[in-house]
């Protein structure tokens, strides 16, 4: 592993990591997190400024949405 690898299993363990896009390149994206600046592997297409969710080294957008409503 290099330097980077360590420092990214550090700040990013592999439980689920919120945070938001601050660079795009390619399929690499560098996300600030609570715990420092974190590069992964976007799943889909992300812009700059988007909360997004860390799982494994890959970023995914953040479930935004209200999910299932239920009126009783």
């Amino acid at each position: 592993m290099s330097l980077l690898d360590d420092l990214q299993s550090i700040l990013a363990p592999d439980q689920q990591t919120p945070g938001r896009v601050v660079a795009v390149r390619g399929s690499v994206v560098r996300v600030a997190t609570s715990l420092g600046l974190v590069e992964a592997t976007a799943l889909e297409d992300l812009v700059v400024g988007e909360l997004v969710v860390i799982r494994e080294r890959r970023a995914e957008k953040m479930n935004r949405g209200l999910g299932r409503v239920f009126f009783v």
